[in-house]
């Protein structure tokens, strides 16, 4: 009887979340399944950034991604992104092709079946349009991410995700490099089939040719998921800057990083 009670609490965590990612910002650590695939479009917009004054001091960006992610073993997945930059501000509008990432990842520990889910992230990639100017250039980055996961509740259908990340940019025309470190955290909790809701935390800071300190910021606000039996999800997050260095406007940093930011994610897996 114990053995059945057991098998069926790990069936209801694997329905509840499995690997429907409630987070904008952060990845949960279980793959898709082998010979799954899943199309995801991602629309990231960010707002608020202070770049001078008046009308053309205005700043509004939009990141246009299209994920493509295919399982290929019970622990590994391939994915596939495909990015366009919109820009409105006082020196350029309009869209532009931004550049490409191809993505490794792979489940060490599976949060159905142990206390805390493990996996690894590697990402690397090209983009040619600057998130903060528009401006076109060359940049190659490399970024790693350490997932874990933590499933909770009578029958584990809520979650904790974390991600620590670093990234490494550089722009070949200028030899200029950049270092980010990132931390993502978020909590969710499954209000019933269709409903998921939590809250986001990221942080993260840049410095320029591995020392030369950029700015810092810590961001937070709710995430919400709806999601249906056929496959088809879709994820909202918002986030509002907390605190940011060096501030230049109130305890805010909005001259490097946007003080608000929203992301939606809609997709189907089939």
């Amino acid at each position: 009887m114990k053995t059945i009670l057991s098998t069926l609490a790990l069936v209801t965590a694997a329905t509840a979340f499995g690997c429907d990612n409630p987070f904008g910002y952060s990845y949960l650590t279980e793959t898709i399944k082998p010979g799954r695939t899943e199309i995801v479009q991602w629309v990231t917009g960010r707002f608020g950034r202070d770049m001078g004054s008046g009308y053309d001091a205005r700043y509004r960006g939009f990141d246009l991604k299209t994920e493509y992610e295919i399982g290929l073993s019970a622990n590994e997945q391939l994915s596939f992104y495909f990015n366009n930059r919109y820009l409105d501000n006082g020196v350029r509008e309009g869209l532009r092709f931004d550049g490409i990432q191809v993505a490794y990842m792979r489940m060490l520990a599976n949060p159905d079946k142990a206390a805390w889910g493990q996996a690894i992230y590697i990402e690397p990639g090209y983009s040619q349009t600057s998130s903060k100017d528009g401006a076109i250039r060359d940049e190659y980055s490399l970024e790693l991410k350490y997932l874990v996961q933590h499933n909770f509740g009578a029958s584990q259908e809520n979650v904790y995700a974390a991600n620590l990340i670093a990234e490494v940019e550089r722009k070949p025309a200028t030899g200029a490099d950049a270092v980010k470190l990132k931390l993502t955290q978020g909590l969710a909790w499954e209000l019933n089939k269709h409903w998921i809701a939590g809250v986001e935390v990221v942080a993260e800071a840049e410095w320029a040719e591995l020392n030369d300190f950029e700015y810092a910021a810590v961001l937070a606000g709710p995430c919400v998921r709806y999601q249906r039996e056929n496959g088809f999800f879709a994820t909202f997050t918002v986030l509002g800057q907390v605190m940011g260095s060096p501030a230049d406007k109130g305890n805010l940093n909005v001259s490097e990083k946007s003080p608000y930011e929203a992301r939606l994610r809609c997709g189907i897996e089939f």
